[in-house]
């Protein structure tokens, strides 16, 4: 019997081990069919928006500062991830309009697929934590703007009260048409239009790019920019059911922006739609003016791309209809307390929550003040923020944080484990 216990004991050795292997092929296999899923549900090839949110992921796993041969084995599990797309069915270059820019946009949401595979796959097969917290961020954007995207469709089924005349009319109680004007600017310096496209369509790119830039720099940020992304598209969300609203391409359709009404002829209540209500706030807006506020943390030339990021996304969101000027203004506000909730700044959030609340409920009634109080009501929307922020808004011209062991291998550091006193507001 005794004779018995080393056969016995390498045996269920043996057999642990293949049981672990069969683990781990399982898992990588799951993981595998999880992205290809992913970006058929995307069509990542052909959706230069939505291919925003996977390409993201790349600029985080080079913040983790990938090995060569790592690097190697991302590209690879890329092309590998592309070839099994199109193997099934998944079209390259097909988004109307701007295949060339969707093609190279479905290339670097395929370079961020297999980011997130070899990320995976090496975390399940050596265990090693030196990509755990990329990973975990990497995945954030993709996972969100999936759920995001079921979630509108399920909100906005069927007719709705939308209004949209309420907004169009609050801002001709300004004197603009922003819609007009900004398509006119446009039609004069044609590349403006572009770039202001070029933006729009891949904004879900900037979050998850400024955030590996600053971990690469080895910067504590004072938020996590993609935990930010995504606590002002749940906030955001909320405050589309309060003053629900389609945009002027929709509400006006070919009157826009050449024939819009004018005061007179715009009746002062809600009609039905069966479009997705998304225009009010702009979290296009409050997205770019996030990546602006972190920027600050990342020198005068983040700042600088940033400040272009959130210009052309308003002439982007405007020009193309999406949204109304009021729109846009409501963003700040939210921008800012999506920074409070995200550093713990409870005045910050309250504010710019309360600031939100008021414009959106003030939208709905359809009331008009005069022209004089509206103009204060935006400017000092604006000033507020703006005098809130400041403190924040100062350029860290300071460099990489000193690691603890220089001849260890570089480590990802997380925002999340940051210990920055966040001081007073």
């Amino acid at each position: 019997m005794a004779m018995n216990r080393p056969t016995t004991s390498r045996g269920s050795a043996q057999s642990q081990r293949r049981i672990a292997i069969l683990f781990k092929l399982t898992v990588s296999l799951t993981i595998l069919l999880s992205i290809l899923l992913l970006s058929g549900i995307y069509h990542v090839g052909s959706n230069a928006t939505l291919a925003g949110g996977l390409f993201g992921a790349v600029f985080i796993f080079l913040a983790c500062r990938p090995s060569p041969a790592h690097l190697g084995w991302s590209l690879a599990a890329g092309v590998g991830v592309a070839l099994i797309y199109g193997m099934l069915g998944g079209s390259f270059g097909k988004d109307s309009g701007v295949e060339t820019f969707s093609f190279f946009m479905g290339i670097g949401a395929f370079l961020g697929a297999g980011s997130i595979l070899f990320m995976s796959l090496h975390r399940v097969w050596t265990g090693a934590p030196k990509y755990s917290a990329g990973l975990r961020d990497a995945v954030i954007a993709p996972a969100f703007i999936l759920t995001a995207g079921l979630s509108m469709q399920l909100a906005n089924r069927g007719l709705h009260a939308s209004y949209d005349y309420f907004l169009y009319r609050f801002d001709l109680s300004l004197g603009l048409t922003p819609g007009h004007s900004i398509i006119s600017l446009f039609r004069t310096l044609p590349w403006i239009r572009i770039a202001s496209f070029l933006t729009y369509s891949g904004l879900l790119l900037f979050p998850p790019l400024y955030h590996g830039w600053a971990i690469y720099k080895g910067k504590a940020a004072k938020i996590h920019l993609v935990h930010a992304f995504v606590i002002a598209g749940i906030v955001g969300f909320v405050f589309y059911h309060i003053c629900p609203a389609v945009g002027p391409l929709v509400t006006f359709g070919q009157q826009f922006p050449d024939h819009l009404p004018v005061m007179s002829a715009v009746p002062g209540k809600t009609f039905m739609s069966a479009s997705v209500y998304n225009a009010m706030p702009s979290l296009h807006m409050t997205w770019a003016l996030l990546v602006w506020i972190a920027a600050w943390e990342l020198g005068s030339l983040a700042v600088v791309m940033a400040s272009f990021i959130v210009m052309f996304t308003g002439f982007a969101t405007v020009g193309f209809g999406e949204h109304y000027f009021i729109d846009l203004i409501v963003a700040v506000p939210l921008a800012m307390a999506v920074y409070g909730i995200c550093t713990a700044r409870y005045k910050l959030t309250a504010v710019g929550l309360a600031s939100v609340s008021a414009w959106t409920i003030y939208l709905r009634t359809g009331f008009q003040l005069s022209t004089p109080l509206h103009w204060l009501s935006v400017m000092g929307t604006i000033m507020v923020a703006v005098y809130m922020m400041r403190s924040f808004l100062t350029t860290n011209r300071k460099g990489p944080a000193p690691s603890v062991d220089p001849a260890s291998e570089p480590v990802y550091i997380s925002s999340l484990d940051s210990r920055v006193d966040p001081g007073p507001v």
